[in-house]
């Protein structure tokens, strides 16, 4: 029977700061490192990656992370994707619904119950999150010009980090709700969206009474319930 720390090493857990003992490794070799057939091989390049900031890089790790299926190693590479910063914004938006299957199909059934916004399933949309809001303008750029597969994931994107940092974005939401009105998973991402943004409020109200649709009635009423209390 494995340990548990014979577990956290197949799932390619690093202890804090083993990077320092290593950070003698050429680039060339760190790069090999990251594509090893050892987890905590993957990791510990991902964490030393940080220290090289290129398109090379963000290339490099973008790539390792469409492939990894380790949970520590994919973690550590999402930190190291974080550290590239500007560098791969538009490398991660060309790769936003494409890492995974983790991401919504179909609207749930049952409503989000937190008063925060939900952290978005796919992990190129998580890893732009922490890059920060210096990611909304590609983000509102892809939101009119990716196909519709794409459009949920930026939605959630965009939604999320609105909701903590706001922005005067009505207008495109409201867009992309007005072009995809057949598509009901594209409109109850909108309707999420519209949580974060007060201009929201009488146009998700007019939704309210003409809606019959009961996932996204609860979502309309989930947003404005949340507009109410942060404008409170």
């Amino acid at each position: 029977m494995k340990s548990k720390e014979d577990s956290l090493k197949n799932r390619g857990f690093i202890k804090k700061d083993i990077e320092s003992d290593f950070l003698h490794l050429p680039y060339l070799k760190i790069l090999e490192s990251l594509t090893s057939i050892t987890a905590t091989d993957r990791s510990l390049a991902a964490r030393l990656l940080q220290n090289h900031i290129s398109k090379q890089t963000t290339t490099a790790l973008i790539s390792a992370l469409k492939k990894e299926q380790k949970l520590y190693a994919k973690i550590e590479i999402c930190n190291a994707l974080v550290t590239m910063d500007t560098l791969a914004i538009k490398p991660l938006i060309e790769f936003v619904g494409k890492i995974g299957k983790n991401q919504h199909k179909t609207v749930p059934k049952k409503s989000f119950l937190k008063d925060s916004y939900p952290l978005p399933r796919d992990i190129a949309v998580r890893v732009l999150i922490r890059i920060g809001t210096k990611v909304l303008p590609d983000l509102l750029i892809a939101l009119k010009t990716e196909n519709k597969h794409t459009i949920p994931e930026l939605l959630d994107a965009i939604g999320h980090i609105n909701f903590y940092n706001p922005q005067d974005i009505f207008s495109d939401i409201h867009s992309c709700f007005v072009s995809y009105n057949n598509d009901l998973l594209i409109k109850w991402k909108c309707i999420r969206a519209f949580s974060g943004i007060p201009k929201s409020v009488s146009f998700l109200n007019t939704i309210k009474e003409n809606i019959n649709n009961k996932e996204l009635l609860l979502e309309v009423e989930r947003s404005l319930n949340l507009l109410s209390k942060n404008n409170n």
